[in-house]
This record gives C-alpha cells, sequence and structure tokens, in this order.
C-alpha cells in the first residue's frame, strides 16, 4: 500500500498552479436543510423555466446507475449480474404564511433487467412518499439570537458521520421516519442540539405502501459543537423499539473531527457503545471509526488517509449475550466500500484497516483510491448481512482485501457522472464456509448518470 502515498507526492508535485474556484452562487435554504449532510439544495432551474412564484419550488432529480457483479458471495446467486438501477424524485416546496413552510418529496425506485436470483434487496420501492412534512423556523428566538426548527411529518434524517443514521446516498431506496424534529442553534451555527421522535417506515415494493408502525420506535438527541477553531465534537443519543425484530437497546456514540485543508493533518475518531436486549438476550456491543490524513498544499488537493473501522461480533452465538454491533440506520458507502448489488461488508462482527487516497484534479473533477483489509470480529459470529456462518469457527476470520477506484465528474451543476471499479481479492474465510456461490475474487462495476433540477 505504500504506492499511494509516492503517487499522492508525484501528482503534487506534476500539478499546475490553479486559482481557487469560485464559489457558486447561493441557492434559496430549502425545508429539510438542517435534516441532511447531503445535497438537497436545488438551484431553481426548473422554477425559473416554468415561471412558478417566488413562494413556491419545484425540483426533479433523475439518477440511473448500470451495476455489474462477477464472483458472488451471497448464497443462491448467479455467478454474474447485470442490473439497470433507477431512482426519480420529485420534491415541491411551499413558503408561507410566516414562518411555517411546507415540503413534499415523492421518491420512485426500480431495477430494470432482472434475472432469477439477482440481488435487488434494497433496491425496489414504486412510487412512494419519502418526505411530506410541515415545518416552522425562528431566527431570533424570543430575541435570544437562537435559531429553532421544527418539523412534523415524514422525514428523512442524517446525522453527524452518517455512521448510524442516513438519508441514503448511493443505496437506491431511502429511510424515512414519521414524528417530528426539533433543532436549536447558535445564530452563527456554531454549535447546534437536535432531538427526534419517530416511528421508522418500513420500505416495501408496491406504490404508496410505505407505513410506519407503533410496534417500532426509534428516537434520539444530539449536540455539535463547532466553537474550537478547527475542532468538531459530537455527543449522541439514539433509542430503538423494535417489537418485530425483538430489538430495544439504546445507542450512545462521541465523535471528534479535524477536517481536512491543506497543508495540514486532519483526523477523525468515532466510538459508539450500545446497550439493551436483542431476541432476548441481554445485548452489549462496541464500534469505533479512527482516521487520520493529510492534504498536500497543491492545485490538485491530493489527501491520504489512513483508516480502521472495528464493529464487536458475538464471541458465543450459543450464549446468553449479544454482542453483535448493529448499524441501526447507517450508511456504509462513506467508508467502507460502494453498496447496491456488491456490499459485502457491514459495520457488525468485522474489523478492518485502510488506506485511502483522493484527488481533484479540477473543481469539478474527483479521483479516489483506496484499499483495505477485512475479517471478521469472531469467527463463529455470522458474516453480517451475507447469509454466511461458521459455527465452528473452523473457518477462520480472513475475509480477504478489496482495492478500489472510483471517479466523480459534474460538467453542469445539474449533471453528475459517478464511475467506480471494485476488486475483491477474497480471503480464506471465503474458501472454506459453507454455501459460497463462488470462490472466484469478486469484481464490481458501476457507471450512473444523475441529473438534477
Amino acid at each position: 500500500m505504500h504506492v499511494l502515498p509516492l503517487t499522492a507526492l508525484l501528482l503534487c508535485a506534476a500539478a499546475d498552479a490553479r486559482a481557487e474556484p469560485t464559489a457558486p452562487p447561493r441557492t434559496p435554504e430549502t425545508a429539510d436543510a438542517v435534516l441532511h449532510r447531503g445535497p438537497t439544495a436545488w438551484d431553481r432551474k426548473l422554477h425559473d423555466a416554468l415561471g412558478l412564484p417566488v413562494w413556491l419550488d419545484l425540483a426533479f432529480e433523475q439518477r440511473t446507475r448500470f451495476e455489474r457483479l462477477e464472483e458472488p458471495f451471497r448464497p443462491g446467486e448467479p455467478d454474474t449480474q447485470t442490473l439497470y438501477v433507477l431512482r426519480t424524485r420529485l420534491r415541491i416546496g411551499v413558503d408561507g404564511p410566516g414562518p411555517l413552510r411546507w415540503l413534499a418529496e415523492l421518491q420512485d425506485a426500480r431495477v430494470q433487467n432482472v434475472a432469477s436470483r439477482d440481488f435487488t434487496t434494497g433496491a425496489v420501492d414504486h412510487l412512494d412518499v419519502l418526505q411530506l412534512f410541515v415545518s416552522a423556523t425562528a431566527r431570533d428566538l424570543g430575541g435570544s439570537g437562537l435559531r429553532a426548527d421544527a418539523h412534523v411529518g415524514r422525514l428523512t434524517l442524517d446525522h453527524g458521520s452518517r455512521r448510524v443514521l442516513v438519508r441514503s446516498v448511493f443505496r437506491n431506496t431511502t429511510n424515512a421516519f414519521d414524528g417530528v424534529h426539533l433543532r436549536i442553534a447558535s445564530g452563527t451555527g456554531r454549535w447546534r442540539v437536535r432531538a427526534f421522535a419517530t416511528r421508522p417506515v418500513a420500505i416495501e415494493p408496491g406504490s404508496f405502501d410505505d407505513e410506519s408502525s407503533s410496534q417500532q420506535r426509534f428516537w434520539g438527541v444530539a449536540f455539535e459543537d463547532e466553537r474550537i477553531p478547527g475542532l468538531g465534537l459530537d455527543g449522541y443519543y439514539l433509542g430503538l423499539r423494535d417489537r418485530r425484530s425483538g430489538r430495544d437497546y439504546h445507542t450512545i456514540g462521541a465523535r471528534g473531527l479535524r477536517p481536512p485543508g491543506p497543508g495540514r493533518l486532519d483526523g477523525e475518531l468515532e466510538l459508539i457503545g450500545q446497550l439493551g436486549e436483542r431476541h432476548g438476550l441481554d445485548h452489549r456491543a462496541f464500534a469505533g471509526h479512527a482516521e487520520l490524513g493529510y492534504t498536500l498544499a497543491c492545485s490538485w488537493r491530493p489527501r491520504l488517509a489512513a483508516l480502521v473501522d472495528y464493529a464487536s461480533g458475538t464471541a458465543d452465538p450459543d450464549g446468553e449475550e449479544s454482542h453483535g454491533f448493529d448499524p441501526l440506520f447507517g450508511g456504509r458507502r462513506g467508508d467502507l466500500m460502494p453498496t447496491g448489488l456488491f456490499g459485502p461488508f457491514r459495520r457488525s462482527n468485522l474489523f478492518s484497516p485502510g488506506i485511502r487516497l483522493a484527488v481533484a484534479p479540477r473543481p469539478d473533477l474527483t479521483v479516489r483510491v483506496k484499499a483495505r483489509y477485512w475479517e471478521l470480529a469472531h469467527a463463529r459470529d455470522a458474516f453480517a448481512g451475507t447469509g454466511l456462518r461458521d459455527a465452528t469457527g473452523r473457518a477462520g476470520r480472513r475475509l480477504g482485501t478489496d482495492v478500489e477506484l472510483g471517479v466523480q465528474w459534474s460538467p453542469a451543476p445539474w449533471l453528475t457522472l459517478d464511475a467506480g471499479y471494485d476488486h475483491w481479492f477474497k480471503g480464506s474465510y471465503l474458501d472454506r464456509v459453507a454455501g459460497v456461490p463462488s470462490r472466484g475474487d469478486a469484481d464490481y462495476f458501476y457507471l450512473s448518470t444523475e441529473v438534477r433540477f
């Protein structure tokens, strides 16, 4: 893996001096902006083209992705799978009267070219309501200088690092929640307190059939602080009670973040613990992420980072305790690997060190290279999310190493092209455990286009 640091130095030395890119024009803040870290704002092209009044907004987004997986790992899958994954969203926002705003978002998620036994979990949700809420914003609450936001209805949520709660980006379908969200922040936005109480929405493949149930409750509170220059601090508590799956536990986490910057070290440390009950067993689990990076001070801004992830597993699956970490509603794309048709690794029963390099030759172009080693935290527990388990532990823990290359290009503000290739050198565990459809190394490729108006 020492090739990646050398590559970063060569790229920096070869890059021509460039002026800093100009900041894009500000766009109106959407009603769900404080709920998410992702790009939910739109630039009003559709609004202006239709001559809509200032209090009414409209946005359209469509993503089409080609995916191909060879030599799969989940039991029962064919040797080669090729899918076309489509996701379409329509958003309508209405302002007023006073501090009130309404937002509706419809989503349609489909898969084409599906053959028998192809993996489509998490990819299909025909036309449904993704968000439908009313919000109220006070930008100077009672003359205190504080900003307060309240949302009631169906929401999508991001939190912190997005490892335990995310509005899905790569995955074709998206988690939603019915309930209330409150946020209070300083006038400068340097610190924030968030709280929510919701019922998770079950994703069904049909049209307008996604519903929440009183059998499931999800709530939490978080504090985010950026008052120390160059350092962000998060602390949070999340509660989940799910009578359907026998999960009833509490998740407590803390994170420190020094954001990347040219010519300086950056880093992140997040520690997460879980307590409660799972399937009638006492549940105690732990997960952590540590990362140390450096960005070279040149025009391509090469950033090289070393990182490690750990998520506990259950050493004795026949015992009276559960220790497999549950990532709740978190994402995997940012830290781990592409999901979709691929996505073998989940934040449960896992240990993985790795190295990552990202460069930006132009403001609209990013290239990423990643290499990670993978193994089970405990040999007798499940390889989470794959359907594979060796209760004897004789298959060992080595899952192998994957190398990923990704390129993202935005030739226009309304268009993004994204392509990636991942080669997984499967470890000895995949040679020994029962049920693996193919012992050969896995190859995954995707190419997507996304338009936003």
